[in-house]
C-alpha cells in the first residue's frame, strides 16, 4: 500500500521509532497511565476503572489515537482533559480545567497557574514513568523488529538509530532486556535531548538523529507507527514507512508515508536499493 511518491532515493541510513514500532510497549503504556491517577491521588472512579480492567487495560481508541509519538508534556494535558470530559474525573484539588480548548480559557497572566499546571504535568509524567518501569520487565519486540533490525545492519550495510519521543531515563528501563536488539543502534535520541525543541509531529527529532548519523534527511528510511511520527519524519523530508497499530485506518497514513505495511515482516527494501526482503523469513504475527 504505497502513496503517490514515486521517486526511490538511495537510502543511507535507517531511524526507527520505538514505541510500538520496535517494541511493544503500547498495551504497557496504556496501563501505567491508568495507574497513574490513583498513584497521583486522583483516582479514577470506580466503575470506570472496573470498565477499563475489563477492557484490557487498554485506553480507548479515540483518546489513544490522539496520543500517540507525543511528548508527556503534550499527551499528558490531552489525556487529563479527556478523563474530565468522558469519565467524570474530578481532578486535582486545585480544580484546574483540562478539558479541549483550555489554553485559550485560561488567564495567561496568572503564573501560578501555568506553575500549577507545569507541576501536575511533570508529576504525572514521571509518576507514568516510574509505573512503565515497573512494567518493563513484560515489554516485548514488535513482530519481525529484532529481524529487521539484525538483517538491516548485518546485510543492507546500512547505520541505524533510534528516534523516540520517550525521555531518556524510560528509554533506558525499556531497551535492558533488548540488547540483542540495541546493539545495532548507533544512536538513540529521545524526547529529552536538548537539540530536539518541539515534538513530534515537528521533524525536529528526525532532524537531529539524521545529523547525527552524517546522513541528509532525504537519505534515511523512517519506521514509524503514530501518525504524528510519520507526519514528524515526512516533514524532516524522510522517506517514511508506516506500521501502524492494527486499530487505526491505514488510510490515515497515505498522504504522510511512502509505503504502508502491517508488520516488519512485510519489508522489502529492493524499492529503495536495499538488500533485505522480510518476506524470505517465515512471518510470525
Amino acid at each position: 500500500m504505497s502513496s503517490s511518491t514515486n521517486t526511490s532515493p538511495t537510502i543511507k541510513a535507517v531511524i526507527f521509532d520505538l514505541d510500538g514500532t520496535l517494541l511493544d510497549t503500547e498495551s504497557l503504556s496504556c496501563r501505567a497511565v491508568i495507574d497513574s491517577f490513583k498513584l497521583t491521588n486522583a483516582p479514577l472512579e470506580p466503575a470506570i476503572r472496573s470498565q477499563l480492567k475489563q477492557d484490557g487495560d487498554l485506553l480507548p481508541w479515540e483518546l489513544k489515537q490522539k496520543i500517540l509519538g507525543l511528548r508527556g508534556t503534550e499527551w499528558v494535558p490531552i489525556t487529563l482533559g479527556y478523563a474530565q470530559e468522558k469519565w467524570n474525573w474530578i481532578g486535582y484539588e486545585n480544580g484546574l480545567d483540562w478539558r479541549d480548548g483550555w489554553q485559550s480559557r485560561r488567564n495567561n497572566k496568572d503564573t501560578q497557574e501555568s506553575e500549577t499546571r507545569e507541576r501536575i504535568i511533570n508529576a504525572f509524567i514521571e509518576t507514568w514513568e516510574r509505573r512503565l518501569g515497573d512494567l518493563c520487565e513484560q515489554v516485548v519486540a514488535c513482530p519481525g523488529a529484532l529481524e529487521l533490525v539484525r538483517a538491516l545492519s548485518e546485510h543492507g550495510n546500512l547505520p541505524l538509530a533510534v528516534a523516540t519521543s520517550s525521555r531518556l531515563e524510560g528509554v533506558n528501563k525499556k531497551r535492558l532486556k533488548h540488547e540483542e536488539m540495541f546493539q545495532f543502534f548507533e544512536h538513540v535520541v529521545t524526547g529529552d535531548d536538548k537539540n530536539v525543541r518541539m515534538g513530534k509531529p515537528a521533524p525536529d527529532i528526525f532532524l537531529e538523529t539524521a545529523r547525527r548519523l552524517q546522513v541528509h534527511p532525504s537519505e534515511c528510511l523512517v519506521f514509524e507507527d503514530s501518525l504524528q511520527g510519520a507526519i514528524a519524519a515526512r516533514a524532516a523530508g524522510c522517506v517514511t514507512i508506516a506500521v501502524p497499530d492494527k486499530r487505526m485506518e491505514t488510510e490515515s497514513f497515505i498522504n504522510h508515508s511512502d509505503h504502508v505495511i502491517p508488520s516488519m515482516w512485510y519489508f522489502d527494501g529492493k524499492k529503495w536499493g536495499i538488500d533485505v526482503d522480510m518476506n524470505n523469513h517465515s512471518i510470525e504475527d
